[in-house]
C-alpha cells in the first residue's frame, strides 16, 4: 500500500466564495441580510408575544385594555433593545476594516 501526500500549495479562491483574501472579511451584502433576518424573527417574537398575551390576559381577567398596553409598551421596550444590540453587533468598532 503507498501513502499520497496533500498538495503543498493551498487552493485559490472561487469567484463565488464569500471570503476573500484581505483577513478574511465576509461579503458586505451577505453579512447585511443576515443581519437582517436575524433581526426581523427577534422583532417579531419581541413585538407579538407581550402584546397577544397582554390581550389574552384582558379577556381572561376582563381588565381590557390595560394589559394590552402594558404589552405594547414592553414590546416597545424590547425592540429598542433588539435594535441597538444588532447596531452594537454591526457597528463600526466591531470591524477590523471600517473606521
Amino acid at each position: 500500500m503507498t501513502k499520497t501526500t496533500a498538495p503543498s500549495t493551498t487552493p485559490s479562491p472561487t469567484p463565488g466564495d464569500t471570503q476573500s483574501s484581505k483577513g478574511g472579511s465576509t461579503n458586505p451584502r451577505a453579512e447585511f441580510i443576515v443581519a437582517a433576518l436575524n433581526m426581523s424573527w427577534q422583532l417579531a417574537i419581541v413585538v407579538l408575544v407581550p402584546i397577544i398575551a397582554g390581550y389574552e390576559l384582558d379577556k381572561k381577567l376582563d381588565t381590557v385594555p390595560s394589559l394590552t398596553i402594558l404589552g405594547f409598551l414592553l414590546a416597545m421596550v424590547g425592540m429598542a433593545l433588539v435594535v441597538w444590540r444588532q447596531m452594537q453587533l454591526l457597528g463600526p468598532e466591531n470591524k477590523g476594516e471600517r473606521s
